[in-house]
Order: C-alpha cells, then sequence, then structure tokens
C-alpha cells in the first residue's frame, strides 16, 4: 500500500531513512552515525502546500500493523521562477523487499502526482552511478541523463559520480 507520510509515521521514516545510509553506503552522501533532526522531517512529513509529497510503501499483513518498507519523496519547487519543476528524492526500499517493483510503484505514483500538478513541465532526479539497478528503472520510466557530477561524494576511498537526471513531463 502507497500513501502519504503523516506524522505518525515519523519514527519509521527516520529508522528507515538512516537504514539507507548504512546498507547503500554508496548511493547517498550521508554517513550511517549522521544525526537526524526530527523537527526537521516533521515539518516536511506534515506536507506542503504544493503538492509536494513523501510517500512511503507499507507491507499490509493481517493481524500486523503495516511497516514501512519503502520511500519517495516529490519535491516542488517554490521560487516563482523554478516552480515549472519538481525533484524526486530518498528513493530507497528495504534489502528485504527489494526485486518485487516496489521502487516502481513509488515512482508511477510520484510522477502521476507530478502530471497533476498544474504548470509543472519537469522533473529532475540525481542518483549515484553505483545504483545500477536504480538507473536502470529511471531510464524506462523516461528519465535521461543530462549532466554528471565525477567523484561528487566518496564514502572511504570509494568516489561516486552523481548522475543528473530529467523527465520532461
Amino acid at each position: 500500500m502507497i500513501r502519504p507520510l503523516t506524522p505518525a509515521d515519523l519514527a519509521a521514516f527516520i529508522a528507515l531513512r538512516k537504514q539507507s545510509w548504512t546498507t547503500d553506503p554508496l548511493s547517498w552522501d550521508h554517513a550511517p552515525d549522521e544525526k537526524v533532526d526530527p523537527e526537521r522531517w516533521k515539518g516536511i512529513i506534515s506536507g506542503w502546500d504544493n503538492g509536494s509529497v513523501l510517500l512511503g510503501y507499507f507491507l499490509t499483513e493481517e493481524g500486523r500493523e503495516p511497516e514501512l518498507i519503502g520511500l519517495t519523496g516529490l519535491q516542488r519547487y517554490t521560487a516563482p521562477k523554478r516552480s515549472h519543476r519538481a525533484m524526486i528524492w530518498g528513493v530507497y526500499v528495504d534489502p528485504s523487499a527489494r526485486g518485487q517493483g516496489i521502487s516502481g510503484k513509488l515512482l508511477e505514483e510520484s510522477l502521476a502526482r507530478a502530471r497533476r500538478m498544474e504548470g509543472l513541465h519537469h522533473v529532475i532526479l540525481s542518483v549515484s552511478h553505483h545504483a545500477t539497478a536504480a538507473i536502470r528503472l529511471y531510464e524506462r520510466a523516461g528519465f535521461v541523463e543530462w549532466g554528471r557530477e565525477v567523484d561528487a561524494a566518496r564514502t572511504g576511498e570509494i568516489f561516486m559520480d552523481e548522475i543528473h537526471m530529467l523527465l520532461i513531463l
């Protein structure tokens, strides 16, 4: 089940976000021990008034509370000269749930919401060159690479190129 996160999901969101920095260190520019400010994220989860949203994929099993296992953000720029674009960010699925199309469903829902935003022209995202499955997912959705920042981040001695991608709506 996909739905927008609410303040009640804050603890699960922070736990999954921090998990992503540990399980996929070459995909993020955050360190696993980095502090997360709950108040900052509570404001983001509470929502925006421009259609931006933080979506969660919840595993639902009878007799159990829904478990947050996937995330993606869709954030429209608010400055008047930039409000024709939005950004996909924070895409992550728990490793135990990968290979089931969850990232694709989250991306599909995000793009459906983007297409309903009046005046939105395109969606951008950035992805690590190490995240080959994610790159393939974005390409299948119609995103194209428009630029690359070589060695944008480093984990230990391993560098990460940041690939910038674009989808014209």
